[in-house]
């Protein structure tokens, strides 16, 4: 491929964007219709490229400048390590972890407002465990729910905990699709690379904590008064799913978050905690090698290939869209599109801050139905804002992530809420003492949700903990020239 060369296209250098634009609208509709389906926006991609094809001047060169998106280092990486994800992830559900989050609540001995909160925390456990908000959505509330229910605790605001406890853990998780995207799509501009996933989890985590903390203490305040205590039904319906030995697959979560954390390579630190749960899981009987790789029939299955399947469809999306963004970078629209902001919107270090969460909160709200494809939609102007104003890539990828996190998961119309409330709605059966939830009864109880939210936003206006990047690639306070 030819250095330095332009993709023009006819119409202007904005043409780039119609790939993008199509894949975006289809993406859109699909949420507001409750359709989300993976393979379609893949298919959306694929109309949108075979489009722009139309409209470039050099065939050739604007596929190969689609194949070098799809062949991209920080693409690559991100689909790598979310094989690596999706295996891990799937052993540590296979070991009863839930079982032993709840055996610690019934010896916790929490009920009404108080149980709110543990159902706060442990959702918040299981998702930097496993690092899916969707998987702890749909695992914990099949188990929490009721429970709480049956324990006082005020369905609205104890549903909100459980989506405030997926949000918490999909930001500050290593293993989780929102860090690895906010990390591996933002770029060192005075060294090669990307953002250190253990990096950015490290100076994020005190935006986190303040958010944690605020929401702790409004689940607390508003988490009780619901319905008469049934101490025994709720005891009975948790004893089914009490494993104490579980809570030993918190061990190879806190090596890869502390391994990850310390600077150490993020592939070292998930293959530890593949090896550690593997071991932990057989030594103790919590698995038997089954469930990590098992062939009947002719077919296989197990946290292995499970795992790695459950990643690809989201993998083939992610270096579709990586391969728009090439289009874009190529062309120099996504230049021209920064310069014009730089020029008529952001006049200060600030005002790429805003802009940076301004963005990632309206891709986050148009495409709520699944909060990673608005993560990626965004993250290329991210990053291109990021850079033409000097700020580390730390900063950029917190931002991004944190806000990423805000609306998805409490809109009405977000694939949270939806798949939240479609699994309370098949418990009906089972637990007709369930009351009914609206999608719009968790908008102002997710707390957590809009406590980053809120968090960022002060710290972009303030400036707090603002960094920008050194000659070195390091982190510094005062922007060089």
């Amino acid at each position: 491929m030819e250095n330095g060369k332009r993709l023009e296209f006819r119409g202007g250098s904005f043409c780039a964007l119609i790939p993008f634009v199509i894949f975006i609208v289809i993406t859109i509709s699909l949420s507001f219709f409750n359709a989300a389906d993976l393979n379609m926006m893949i298919g959306a991609g694929v109309i949108g490229l075979l489009a722009g094809m139309v409209f470039a001047k050099d065939i050739n060169y604007y596929w190969d400048t689609v194949l070098e998106g799809l062949g991209s280092k920080v693409g690559m990486t991100a689909v790598l390590l979310w094989l690596i994800v999706g295996i891990y992830g799937n052993i540590l559900k296979s070991g009863h972890i839930v079982e032993g989050l709840v055996w610690l609540s019934v010896k916790l001995n929490v009920s009404g407002s108080a149980f709110t909160v543990a159902a706060f925390v442990f959702a918040a456990v299981f998702a930097m465990a496993t690092g899916s908000g969707f998987g702890t959505i749909s695992t914990m509330s099949f188990i929490l729910y009721p429970a709480g229910i049956l324990l006082s605790a005020n369905p609205a605001v104890l549903a909100g905990a459980i989506l405030s406890g997926a949000a918490l853990g999909d930001n500050l998780a290593p293993v989780s699709d929102t860090t690895i995207i906010a990390a591996t799509s933002q770029e060192y501009i005075n060294k090669n690379g990307t953002a250190d996933i253990g990096g950015t989890v490290r100076t994020r985590t005190k935006f986190v904590l303040i958010a944690a903390a605020i929401a702790i203490v409004l689940f607390f305040i508003f988490g009780g008064a619901g319905r008469s205590t049934d101490a025994a039904l709720a005891e009975q319906l948790l004893e089914k799913y009490q494993n104490p030995a579980g809570l030993l697959l918190l061990i190879p979560t806190i090596l890869v978050i502390v391994l990850a954390v310390k600077g150490g390579n993020i592939f070292v630190a998930l293959g530890t905690g593949i090896v550690a749960a593997i071991v932990i899981g057989l030594s103790f009987g919590l698995f038997d090698f089954s469930a990590v790789v098992a062939l009947q029939g002719g077919k296989l299955s197990g946290a292995i290939p499970e795992g790695v399947a459950g990643m690809t469809t989201v993998s083939i999306l992610l270096i579709m869209v990586v391969a728009m963004g090439n289009l874009l970078i190529k062309s120099g629209c996504m230049d021209q599109t920064v310069d014009w902001l730089n020029s008529k919107v952001i006049k200060s270090s600030c005002g790429a801050e805003l802009s940076i969460f301004v963005l990632s909160t309206v891709f986050g709200i148009l495409i709520a139905a699944i909060n990673t494809i608005a993560n990626i939609c965004v993250a290329p102007f991210v990053n291109v804002i990021g850079k033409k104003n000097g700020l580390h890539p730390y900063r950029r990828a917190n931002i991004l992530a944190t806000t990423i996190c805000s609306f998805p998961f409490f809109l009405p119309y977000g694939g949270c809420v939806l798949l939240l409330l479609g699994g309370l709605s098949s418990m009906k059966d089972a637990y007709p003492f369930l009351p009914s939830l609206a999608p719009t009864d968790m908008l102002f109880t997710a707390f957590y949700s809009w406590g980053i939210w809120i968090v960022m936003l002060v710290a972009c206006i303030t400036g707090w903990d603002r960094t920008f990047e050194g000659a070195g690639g390091e982190t510094v306070k005062t922007k060089s020239n």
